[in-house]
């Protein structure tokens, strides 16, 4: 039977070409950063619960982590404001002694405003015991998700090793492009879940002070995680991250509140 060869449009053939790798491939999000007045510094959250993060949910992350850090400012700042009342009426003392009266009335004002700062501290009533320990056991539940997470995608990509060397063997060159773009997406979920780690690893050293004020205080580092695409590589961080939750769960157990 003769055949007819019927010319496409281009814009169909388009359409119907076979999908390539670069259509598909999942976006890689940067975190953002922000740098406080005090020096340090806070990270967008990667949130792994919530998929594979993008670039508006990172920046999203760290707006919603502004005003909680702002208002905990509050002492610091007036703290700092006293410090410089007090250095400046020293550093500069009247030389008339009818202004002394008035130098230490200055400092007395300036030193109310921190009184109940200082009371936080001090007093051994309030409860940093009970706060270090529900710190503890929440970090322990991100920690915990993050397991989840991790666990599923390096399982999805053991899975695709098997099936890659399969292709590979097979000479299915269409099957070993789709199965090695599969491949690029996992890693990508897996760095992107990995990422959270940072902001948490940041909530346990600003913890650092509170801790210090306990007796026996933990001490926690969190384990270095990289998605370099070596699979035993991050099975062993997989392995690591689990022993350090179980040590923070062990630790917030022990504080007796």
């Amino acid at each position: 039977m003769p055949t007819l060869d019927v010319p496409l449009p281009e814009n169909l053939k388009r359409d119907l070409a076979e999908p390539k790798c670069a259509d598909f491939r999942l976006p890689k999000a940067n975190i953002p950063e922000l740098r406080l007045p005090t020096g340090g510094t806070i990270k967008g959250i990667a949130d792994a619960t919530r998929g594979i993060p993008d670039d508006c949910a990172m920046n999203a992350s760290l707006a919603l982590q502004i005003a909680p850090i702002m208002a905990s400012m509050e002492c610091v700042l007036k703290v700092l404001k006293f410090l410089g009342v007090l250095i400046d009426a020293f550093k500069n003392p009247p030389t008339n002694p009818v202004d002394i009266p008035g130098m230490f009335i200055e400092i007395g004002d300036a030193g109310a405003e921190v009184a109940a700062c200082i009371g936080m501290v001090v007093n051994p009533a309030i409860p940093f015991g009970q706060f270090i320990k529900d710190l503890l056991l929440l970090i322990a539940k991100m920690l915990r998700c993050m397991l989840q997470a991790l666990t599923s995608v390096i399982d999805l990509l053991a899975g695709l090793e098997l099936d890659i060397a399969s292709a590979a063997q097979n000479g299915n060159d269409a099957r070993l492009a789709q199965l090695e773009c599969a491949k690029e997406n996992a890693l990508v979920s897996a760095d992107g879940i990995m990422q959270s780690i940072d902001p948490i690893a940041t909530i346990l050293a600003l913890a650092g002070p509170f801790l210090e004020l306990m007796p026996g205080a933990p001490s926690v580092e969190l384990p270095a995680l990289a998605s370099d695409g070596d699979l035993e590589t991050m099975k062993e961080g997989l392995a690591a991250l689990e022993e350090t939750v179980l040590v923070i769960e062990g630790l917030a157990e022990a504080i007796p509140l």
